[in-house]
């Protein structure tokens, strides 16, 4: 199945790239679609952890993916 992934702010600098679209097997969760990215994106090791988003919504890592999923990976973000 195929699901669009897009990187914000200093994820999208360090990667090079806003969007990508990654096929990976029917029934992949989004940890593990995580740990795939980490793979081919090493970068994103860099960051203990990262928020992600499928279809503008918080998930958890157990969440599975869905063929056409937009998924957001967002850096974690402080202030006050």
């Amino acid at each position: 199945m195929r699901v669009k992934v897009r990187y914000f702010a200093s994820i999208r600098d360090r990667i090079g790239q806003d969007q990508e679209t990654v096929e990976t097997p029917s029934g992949t969760t989004l940890g593990a679609l995580y740990d795939e990215l980490k793979a081919t994106h090493e970068v994103l090791g860099e960051w203990n952890r990262l928020l992600l988003a499928v279809n503008g919504e918080y998930m958890e890592p157990d969440q599975s993916l869905s063929e056409g999923d937009v998924v957001a990976v967002f850096p974690p973000v402080s202030g006050g």
